[in-house]
């Protein structure tokens, strides 16, 4: 978490290139779907996890795999939610990642395209770049309001003990 994100850009991109990922979905996706603080929060959660409830499916015969997805991941989905939308937000606002890996301007993420909007030396729309701002709003606004019970619940799940 102490590393910033731009130091790792040169290496993750030789990654995707690699990988023949560049001007791809999955260049934009895949790189972020596990971050430290992902880790950190999700360890943090299952450090809190009862182990009584662990114990008592092991009595009842349920192995450990079972376990997990039967007990354990129903009870974690406020935290997986919370770290979903979290990790939406970052990444939906995210310019440098994707200026890095993306060619085409099929592909260009919206604060790519309002970057484009802004050319140095023209005058600059700022009623058409506000409106594009507000729309780009949108979907992160439709995902805070559906996963809305889950989030809170996942950030202050940890925070009561008894």
């Amino acid at each position: 978490m102490m590393v910033p994100t731009q130091v790792m850009l040169v290496p993750m991109f030789i990654i995707m290139m690699n990988f023949g990922w560049i001007d791809s979905y999955l260049a934009l996706i895949v790189p972020f779907m596990v971050t430290p603080f992902g880790v950190f929060l999700m360890r943090q959660q299952m450090m809190s996890f009862p182990t009584d409830l662990i114990e008592s499916g092991r009595i009842d015969g349920c192995r450990e795999l079972g376990i997990f997805f039967r007990i354990v991941l129903p009870t974690m989905k406020p935290a997986c939610a919370a770290l979903g939308i979290i990790t939406f937000m970052q990444q939906w606002g995210n310019f440098i990642w994707p200026l890095v890996v993306v060619n085409s301007r099929e592909m260009f993420t919206l604060p790519l395209l309002l970057s484009m909007m802004v050319q140095p030396g023209q005058t600059v729309q700022y009623g058409a770049v506000m409106s594009g701002a507000v729309i780009g709003l949108i979907p992160m606004l439709i995902l805070f309001l559906f996963f809305q019970k889950h989030f809170v619940s996942g950030v202050f799940g940890g925070s009561v003990k008894g």
